[in-house]
């Protein structure tokens, strides 16, 4: 058993499969690697991990960690597939929280744990920066489209501001298609190396109907065996700091430029 490591896995949009990443990375970790893993819902305002991987309407969640009802400890559930969870519910005004506060409640519990994986807010709020604040490092989950490429170079952006180490991006549910971001100009952007490019794949919704983690519900299929290499990855990482030459504004308008055809008046962003 390790320091207890904590990764947050973030996203400044929803619906690009940060929660699944969460889920399918620590139950990865679990099984094929042996490592004592605890999953934290730090969606305050949405939460679904326990959805996931079947914990409903649990006694105590999170957000009784966070308003002093009960410690950490109190709020772990154990899940039969090897890993413990702590999962969360609905909680209102959740920037009443100091952006500590997620630190400060994990701080005795981590060291019984060699990761602590937080799925974060997909909101640029308080919430995100609970768990900005309380990670090691981070990981980014994007998806290869157009719209979602600001809110990508953002997140890495309020990383950088936040001076919390990035250890990759994940471009998920890749389909192949020439018009998609590539992984090249998503690393040129971002400076930021990409961990692995999922692809789309039907059996991931198979185990989320299942609320299974993919790992177990088709340990052979493609996806699972690039999880696997994500998990190797972050197991021998080291914390690397992210440099941004080139300002914010221009990154974005330089990048989007070059996916955006000129046709029916539509012309490239100005500054």
């Amino acid at each position: 058993m390790g320091n207890g490591k904590t990764i947050s896995i973030i996203s400044i949009k929803g619906g690009v499969g940060k929660t699944t990443t969460t889920v399918n990375l620590g139950a990865i970790l679990a099984k094929d690697f042996n490592q004592k893993v605890l999953l934290v819902d730090g969606n305050l305002s949405s939460p679904n991990l326990g959805d996931h991987i079947g914990i409903i309407n649990p006694d105590f969640t999170l957000k009784d960690v966070l308003m002093d009802k009960i410690g950490a400890s109190g709020a772990i559930y154990k899940h039969e597939l090897g890993f413990d969870v702590i999962p969360s519910t609905f909680t209102p005004n959740a920037d009443r929280f100091s952006v500590f506060k997620l630190k400060e409640k994990l701080l005795k519990i981590k060291r019984n744990y060699d990761f602590v994986l937080i799925d974060s807010s997909p909101n640029l709020n308080n919430e995100m920066l609970l768990a900005m604040v309380a990670a090691n490092e981070l990981i980014v989950v994007t998806t290869p489209d157009t719209p979602t490429l600001r809110c990508t170079i953002e997140a890495v952006e309020v990383a950088k501001q936040q001076k919390t180490p990035i250890s990759g991006l994940i471009i998920n549910k890749q389909r192949g298609k020439r018009f998609e971001v590539t992984k090249k100009d998503l690393e040129s952007q971002t400076k930021v190396p990409v961990l692995a490019v999922l692809p789309d794949d039907i059996k991931i919704l198979e185990s989320l109907s299942k609320t299974t983690p993919l790992p177990y519900y088709s340990p052979k299929t493609k996806v699972t065996k690039m999880y696997h290499n994500i998990a190797k990855h972050i197991m021998g990482e080291t914390e690397n700091s992210v440099v941004i030459k080139q300002p914010f504004k221009s990154r974005v308008k330089n990048f989007l430029n070059r996916y955006i055809t000129i046709e029916s008046g539509n012309q490239p962003i100005k500054e």
